[in-house]
């Protein structure tokens, strides 16, 4: 005769919360409130000269100040928009680096030659340096396109992905490629990470 388990025995079974991106294992980086904040304030600071223009300055100056509030004011909603997205911004996981505000689709692994050394306690940035950057980047706005020519023609890197704005930092983005493609990274932050 078969016995029928207690359901109070069982134990509870911690299950990890499905990942936004929808691949597993991928470490992903969203927009942080926290500096957004902080740069709301400093946009706010930087539309108190042009607030005080208005009550000191002849009408084409009132212009000038006029443009420059507009200005911040188009800086204030775009990041409004950021904080309230939620949505995930930059992903690292076993078939490249996903970077929403740079491109549609993923850059893959096998399109990276190198990533260049970077200063983990200074540095915002990270600077990839492509295998065929025009193929790449072919599609991309032109902003971002204009790094095939800088790369082939004065040995820039092609594309910078910055984490000033997000959750995390330098140090953890080069981790997530560390995990996929150590080969990839500078000797001096390679061993940074086992080091840690």
């Amino acid at each position: 005769m078969a016995r029928a388990s207690d359901v109070s025995a069982i134990q509870p079974v911690l299950v990890e919360q499905p990942r936004p991106i929808g691949c597993p294992g991928a470490t992903s980086f969203v927009w942080s409130p926290a500096k957004l904040r902080v740069a709301a304030l400093l946009l706010l600071g930087a539309a108190s000269p042009a607030a005080a223009g208005f009550a000191a300055s002849g009408p084409a100056e009132k212009w000038l100040c006029l443009a420059w509030a507009v200005g911040i004011v188009l800086l204030m909603q775009g990041l409004s928009r950021r904080a309230s997205s939620g949505a995930v911004v930059l992903s690292v996981d076993q078939r490249g680096i996903f970077d929403r505000r740079l491109m549609a689709r993923r850059i893959e692994w096998q399109e990276i030659d190198a990533i260049y050394p970077v200063n983990t306690d200074r540095n915002h940035t990270v600077d990839i340096k492509l295998r065929w950057p025009k193929t790449t980047l072919a599609g991309t706005r032109w902003w971002v396109r204009i790094g095939a020519p800088c790369q082939i023609g004065y040995g820039v890197p092609a594309v910078t992905i910055s984490m000033l704005l997000l959750q995390g930092n330098v140090s953890e983005l080069l981790d997530a490629v560390a995990q996929y493609r150590p080969d990839l990274l500078h000797h001096s932050n390679r061993g940074r990470r086992f080091a840690a």
